[in-house]
Order: structure tokens, then sequence, then C-alpha cells
């Protein structure tokens, strides 16, 4: 993502849930509340997206369990429509230390699948086919992640790590 907004291409990152409940511990251990958690969370995102120059949208699907659901996979293909992605990067197909990475996954694949469609009730036109790439998830060797492209971010790296560094309820 840093690497193509430093390119000036526009990035969009769409948040399915604020990861309140399986990646906010430091947020728990400090005595937060939900509402509290999720408050944190946005925050640390919105201020990890300027810093990535990337736009950023919000669904509050809520997390362990996300839910995956019909009503979700269509704000997801509406997203699309608006957005247009050039290309769709998306959670490893497989994790069994957090299910609901594949669960986001198989509704970010799905939903490419039903914005390509014409006739899907959706407002804007129809997707074309943008490559899908999955990120390397935390224990590669875990999730059966075989990765198939390597993406030189050296001159951005800078820039990851003061996004991620955003993130300090996880």
């Amino acid at each position: 993502m840093a690497l193509a907004s430093s390119r000036g291409a526009p990035v969009t990152v769409l948040c399915l849930s604020f990861g309140e409940r399986g990646e906010s511990a430091r947020a728990w251990r400090d005595g937060k509340r939900l509402a509290e958690v999720k408050a944190i969370r946005r925050g640390e995102a919105e201020r990890a997206a300027r810093v990535l120059g990337a736009a950023v949208e919000f669904l509050d699907a809520g997390d362990y369990p996300l839910r995956e659901s019909a009503e979700l996979v269509d704000e997801i293909v509406r997203c699309y429509r608006r957005v247009e992605p050039a290309i769709v990067l998306t959670h490893a197909l497989a994790d069994p230390y957090n299910p609901d990475h594949p669960a986001a996954a198989r509704m970010a694949l799905q939903a490419r699948v039903l914005a390509q469609a014409i006739g899907y009730d959706a407002p804007g036109d129809p997707l074309g086919a943008p490559p899908v790439f999955l990120f390397e998830p935390h224990q590669p060797e875990q999730c059966d992640f075989k990765p198939q492209v390597l993406l030189d971010i050296t001159e951005v790296f800078d820039v990851k790590r003061r996004a991620m560094e955003c993130l300090v309820a996880q």
C-alpha cells in the first residue's frame, strides 16, 4: 500500500472489523470496554492510513468471530464498484490462529466475482477482473502460504513501519 501510494496510485483500505476482540490485547489489558476498544482501533487505523497515504472505510462487522454474510459481501461489492480497484489485496485463505482472516478473504473473493456481474444489483459499473494478491500471514508455514510474488518495499519500508507503529492496541 505504501509503495502504490508513493507512486501516485489511489489506495483504499476496507476494514471489515476493528479487530476489537481478537487483535486488541493491550486495550483490554488496560481495562477498556468494547466501545472504547473500537474507538481506539478506529483511530489507530485512521492514523495508519494517513501515514500510508490511503483512504480507509469501516464496516464494523465485528470479529472473533467475523461472520460471513450476504449483506457483508454486498457491502464489499459496493466498495469495489465505487473504488474500482486495480488490484485486490486480502488475507490468506488459511490461518489456524485467526479464523476471521480466511473469512475476510473468502468474502473479498466472492465479492470480486459478484462485482463483475453486470446483472448484480449494486450501483456503479461492473468491475473488471483485478488480480488478487494474498498478503503473508504472521506464520506462513502454518497457513500453507506459498509466495508467488515478492515485492521490494525497501524504498517505503520506513512508511510501513510508521504505519504499523500506529497500531498500539494490537
